[in-house]
């Protein structure tokens, strides 16, 4: 039996020509060349009247391209293979006594490369206290997707305990995490360090046997720490922009001080202001008391997000928020396939940050000053800091 619609024929013809509309605008707007055959096929259903067909063949088109907008996103993994080395660092014996992990003379690292044609920004990540590498093995893995050479180093300390052989050591199945990280509370010789691995990195990137062969582009590199390693890359930072190498931008991760009540050793909040490259902070929500808190919640707290960024005052670009509901350890990515919200969110907006200030990408913009920054507000996932300083326009 044939269906025989009862609604007037001039309703008809003007519902067919709405859709229609909507059909092609669909298609000019968002199909792929590939998927121009399907688009005849939509106009070709209202042609014959067949609306629903067409209609299905509408909301196919639109949810196919949400998905395609929400895989688009910074945190979503990017188009490229990645592969993960992990290698050993010589790096030299230190002769200042107070600083216990000089005594070693090499770090572990992982590597995490691009199988492209590069060269690649580099971007280097410290990870917090007490842990290891395997902490930011996601960061690693997301940001070598999106065209970056990301390198996660161990520190000294943690390097000699390591005893998990690659590659277990590199995906977090194995090895020593949280007892292997003892000897790791000097500031000088682990900001020596940060700088020490991005010259290695940029010497590899002519070595025709290395695996950054041609891959490492020196006058893009990023620093970014979570915790204390946050505090570590602001005094590597400080020191580079005095003596090398050049470093682009900073990405601090909730950062944290070397602090126990009213006393700090050798605080990162002293160093700030004489910092002055781009530098973005995100911040968690952490209260947990003692220690693992922030340092407005009382002297016994060590994380320093919110007075690190105000103290930021000669950065030439300044940009900070609080991700609402995050814990400290929300930084953290070991590289499993389902993730917090918070997580998320640090993605979102670290690898925004880095994708404006290392590829040049306007439209990472859009999760700084723009309308996706101010939809994530509205909807209570973040809480962005006052004084921001970003450019008017890329």
């Amino acid at each position: 039996m044939r269906f025989e619609p009862t609604v007037p024929r001039d309703v008809l013809d003007a519902l067919a020509l709405r859709v229609f509309r909507l059909v092609v605008t669909s298609c000019t707007v968002h199909a792929p060349e590939r998927n121009l055959h399907y688009c005849r096929y939509g106009r070709e259903r209202v042609k014959r009247r067949n609306l629903a067909a067409a209609v299905v063949f509408l909301a196919l088109m639109l949810g196919s391209t949400a998905a395609a907008s929400q895989g688009s996103q910074p945190e979503g993994l990017g188009p490229l293979p990645v592969q993960v080395r992990t290698v050993q660092i010589a790096v030299p014996v230190s002769v200042l006594p107070h600083d216990p992990e000089g005594v070693f003379t090499s770090l572990i690292a992982d590597l995490y490369v691009p199988q492209a044609t590069g060269p690649f920004p580099l971007v280097e990540i410290s990870h917090d206290w007490p842990g290891t590498r395997r902490s930011l093995a996601g960061w690693g893995r997301l940001l070598a997707s999106h065209g970056y050479v990301v390198i996660v180093p161990d520190r000294r300390g943690s390097s000699a305990i390591d005893t998990a052989p690659p590659p277990i050591a590199s995906v977090g199945e194995s090895g020593l995490d949280v007892p292997a990280d003892i000897v790791d509370l000097g500031e000088n010789v682990n900001s020596d360090d940060m700088l020490r691995v991005v010259r290695w990195a940029e010497a590899q990137n002519s070595d025709t046997t290395s695996a950054l062969y041609g891959k490492v582009d020196s006058k893009h590199v990023a620093l970014a720490g979570h915790s204390i390693g946050g505090y570590y890359a602001t005094f590597a930072v400080a020191k580079a922009q005095s003596a090398g190498p050049r470093i682009t931008t900073l990405l601090l991760l909730d950062p944290t001080d070397e602090r126990l009540g009213n006393y700090a050793l050798d605080s990162s909040l002293a160093v700030a202001p004489s910092l002055q490259l781009p530098t973005e902070v995100l911040a968690s929500e952490e209260k947990t008391h003692p220690i693992q808190c922030n340092m407005s919640f009382g002297p016994d707290c060590t994380i320093v997000s919110e007075q690190e960024y105000a103290a930021l005052t000669h950065t030439s670009a300044l940009y900070g928020l609080r991700i609402v509901g995050a814990v400290h350890t929300d930084v953290e990515d070991y590289g499993s396939q389902s993730r917090t919200e918070p997580q998320l969110m640090f993605e979102r907006y670290g690898i925004s940050w880095l994708n404006y200030w290392l590829k040049n990408d306007c439209t990472a913009l859009d999760y700084l000053n723009g309308s996706a920054a101010l939809t994530d507000q509205q909807s209570g996932r973040i809480a962005l800091f006052q004084g921001s300083r970003l450019p008017a326009s890329c």
